[in-house]
C-alpha cells in the first residue's frame, strides 16, 4: 500500500462582517468555532460570513488537493502551493468532499485537473451552478458508499451536510488521516459528544457519519471548518 503525507495547506478561517450605517465592520473571536458563534449571535441586520475550509495537500506519488477553497484576488491557493515549492501545473488531481462554493471556487487557479466528486453532488442545484468552475477539469464521478482513488487514498460516503458528501481517507506514516469535510459541523463538540443540535437538518445522517469516521480509528481528523483533531483528544 502506498503511504502519503497529508498537511493543511490553508487553515480554516472565518471572516464575519456587518454593515453599520455606511461602515462595514469585521468581527473577531477566538478561532473558527468562536467566530461562528459570534456570527449566529448578531442581531438582525445586514451581516455576512466567509468561511474558508481547511484546504489539504496530500503528497506522495503525486501532489493532490482536497477542497481547494475560495478563488481570491491574489490567488491564495497558488501562493500557498509556492511555499511548498509547487506550482499549479504540479497539481493534476483534486478531490472534493462536496461542491459547495467555499470548497470549490479556487479550482480554476489550478488549470487542467482530474476532479473526483460523488455523483449525488453533481445533480444538486448548487452542483449545477458550480459547473463553470469545472470547465478545465476532467470529472471522475464517484458512486456508491465507498471506493479507492489511489492506492492508500480511499473515500466513504458521509451524507448529511450534503447528499454526495464524502470523507477522504489517507494512509500515512503517522497513521490514518481522515478529511471529514463539513459533516463534522462548525462546532468541535458536535463530533466529540456525537450529539449535534436536535434541529440540525439530516441529524441522523450526521451521527451515522460520525460513527463511520470514528470506526476508521484515525490518528488525525481534519474537519472542514475548524482545527484538526488528534486521536488522543477524540
Amino acid at each position: 500500500m502506498s503511504l502519503w503525507r497529508a498537511e493543511v495547506l490553508i487553515p480554516a478561517h472565518r471572516i464575519v462582517v456587518a454593515l453599520r450605517g455606511d461602515d462595514v465592520v469585521e468581527l473577531h473571536a477566538d478561532g473558527g468555532p468562536g467566530t461562528f458563534r459570534a456570527y449566529r449571535a448578531l442581531p438582525d441586520g445586514v451581516h455576512g460570513m466567509i468561511a474558508w475550509p481547511n484546504t489539504v495537500l496530500v503528497t506522495g506519488d503525486e501532489p493532490i488537493i482536497v477542497d481547494p477553497g475560495y478563488q481570491t484576488q491574489g490567488d491564495m491557493l497558488v501562493g500557498a502551493l509556492a511555499t511548498r515549492g509547487l506550482t499549479p501545473d504540479d497539481v493534476r488531481t483534486v478531490v472534493m468532499t462536496h461542491l459547495h462554493p467555499d470548497h470549490i471556487s479556487a479550482v480554476p487557479q489550478l488549470g487542467p485537473i482530474e476532479l473526483h466528486v460523488h455523483a449525488e453532488e453533481l445533480g444538486t442545484p448548487y452542483g449545477r451552478r458550480q459547473r463553470g468552475w469545472l470547465d478545465d477539469a476532467t470529472v471522475h464521478v464517484l458512486a456508491g458508499e465507498h471506493g479507492v482513488i489511489r492506492p492508500g487514498i480511499s473515500w466513504i460516503h458521509t451524507p448529511g451536510h450534503s447528499p454526495g458528501h464524502i470523507a477522504v481517507v489517507v494512509e500515512t506514516d503517522a497513521g490514518r488521516v481522515v478529511m471529514a469535510g463539513d459533516t463534522m459541523g462548525p462546532e468541535p463538540r458536535w463530533f466529540a459528544a456525537r450529539n449535534p443540535p436536535a434541529a440540525l437538518d439530516h441529524r441522523d445522517q450526521h451521527i451515522a457519519a460520525y460513527d463511520q469516521i470514528a470506526a476508521l480509528d484515525p490518528a488525525l481528523i481534519i474537519p472542514g471548518h475548524y482545527q484538526p483533531i488528534h486521536r488522543e483528544t477524540m
